[in-house]
């Protein structure tokens, strides 16, 4: 037995290498980074309407916060204006006794100092040294455009008595 080497190549031809195995394609997995994509971007998305979101309602909560405290009930000085809703009382309101009832009634001017029409509601609550309701006073005005005013429309209750305190709140 003879035992055969390769041969050198010949001028001009290229040397034959050995056959390495063929390794199978790498796969892309471009289908898995798409959706990978896709749901980063859902993710962000979801994370920005949630933050826009939160903030509306933070918005609205301060807004309704501060209407509430605007309304709220708060302690008077009568004959001194004060603010309550939309409507200013004016300087120069008085508690008087009602003649034809005895009750507490109240007399005074309201304006409107928001920018629409506005119909003003306000109630007064007359209080003891205690702290005893005496006697509540509803008054309201007639439609009021921004900057007018009017007398107050008010309705007695209670026993016309010695009070300490009183308080305004606007009622809707």
């Amino acid at each position: 037995m003879t035992q055969q080497y390769p041969q050198p190549p010949a001028q001009g031809q290229v040397p034959m290498q050995p056959m390495q195995p063929m390794q199978p394609p790498k796969k892309k997995h471009t289908a898995l980074k798409v959706i990978g994509i896709i749901v980063l971007l859902g993710l962000i998305g979801l994370v920005g309407c949630v933050a826009v979101l939160g903030k509306a309602a933070n918005d609205v909560g301060k807004s309704i916060d501060e209407d509430q405290q605007k309304n709220a009930p708060r302690e008077v000085v009568v004959g001194k204006a004060f603010t309550v809703g939309k409507h200013e009382t004016l300087a120069g309101w008085k508690v008087t006794k009602d003649t034809a009832l005895g009750g507490f009634q109240v007399v005074g001017s309201v304006k409107n100092t928001s920018d629409a029409t506005s119909t003003a509601f306000v109630h007064f609550k007359l209080l003891d040294a205690k702290g005893t309701v005496l006697g509540n006073v509803q008054c309201n005005s007639g439609d009021l455009e921004p900057g007018q005013t009017q007398a107050l429309n008010c309705v007695p209750d209670g026993t016309y008595g010695k009070y300490a305190k009183v308080t305004a709140e606007a009622t809707f």
